[in-house]
């Protein structure tokens, strides 16, 4: 095996692992989803519910954001490897390739500053919130969880999804002649899901959120598992044969 053959292998094999590794971490955050951060964000219409629960449950809450902190970190390596493996391949849209990463460089810094306001800063206005309904004058306490609420909102659902669907967009557009079909199909629906979630939150459209994220991290998963099955299969198939290597050994 030559060096360029080593490189494009290596490529493949970088692919496979990320697109696993952000798989299991997407799936690990659709469930901490679903069984925590519900509670706490708007899915949830009572907002006394929703304090009582962020400062009852601070570490939960904690740990499920830095599953979608990792969740992030671990998206923009797949989009990485993702570009690498397809400029290995051969493909002439490496601009796109390159703007899909920056953008989803620049989707991660805004994200990661958004779950950081609802990890760290919502649990202490829950707990000046809490307090002073037990004393009265809540009003100013609860104007400002919702500015910070909405705030990381319009950052995250809005800003950083809107920029890591059309990072998905992009590098599916500038890898479809090197796929197949329903891998395509599938990083196509992921960004349209995204760019809906993207609307829905700038709208402040709390049912169009919560269907949008229902089908978009489905979507997701089912893309990057694709993505990592195409990955090994173009890794074994530039990957000098078993009995090959064998035979050299011998001689």
């Amino acid at each position: 095996m030559n060096s360029l053959e080593k490189n494009v292998g290596s490529a493949w094999a970088r692919l496979r692992f990320a697109a696993w590794l952000s798989v299991t971490i997407h799936v690990l955050a659709g469930i901490g989803l679903v069984a925590i951060l519900r509670h706490g964000l708007a899915s949830n219409a009572d907002m006394f519910r929703r304090l009582e629960f962020i400062d009852g449950h601070h570490g939960l809450w904690a740990s499920a954001w830095l599953t979608w902190n990792a969740a992030a970190l671990t998206l923009l390596y797949f989009y990485l490897a993702f570009a690498r493996a397809s400029e290995s391949d051969a493909n002439r849209s490496i601009g796109l390739l390159r703007l899909a990463v920056m953008l989803t460089a620049a989707a991660v810094a805004v994200d990661l500053s958004a779950e950081a306001i609802e990890m760290n800063v919502m649990p202490l206005l829950a707990r000046q919130a809490l307090t002073r309904f037990e004393t009265g004058g809540a009003d100013s306490a609860l104007a400002l969880v919702g500015m910070l609420d909405r705030s990381a909102v319009i950052l995250s659902g809005y800003v950083a999804n809107g920029l890591y669907s059309l990072s998905a967009i992009l590098i599916t557009w500038s890898t479809r002649p090197f796929v197949p079909a329903w891998i395509w199909a599938a990083g196509s629906a992921t960004g349209g899901c995204g760019l809906v979630l993207a609307a829905a939150s700038l709208a402040d459209w709390v049912a169009g959120m919560i269907g949008s994220t229902a089908l978009l991290i489905p979507c997701i998963i089912f893309w990057q598992t694709a993505v990592a099955v195409h990955a090994n299969r173009q890794w074994v198939r530039v990957r000098p044969p078993c009995t090959a290597a064998a035979g050299d050994g011998s001689q």
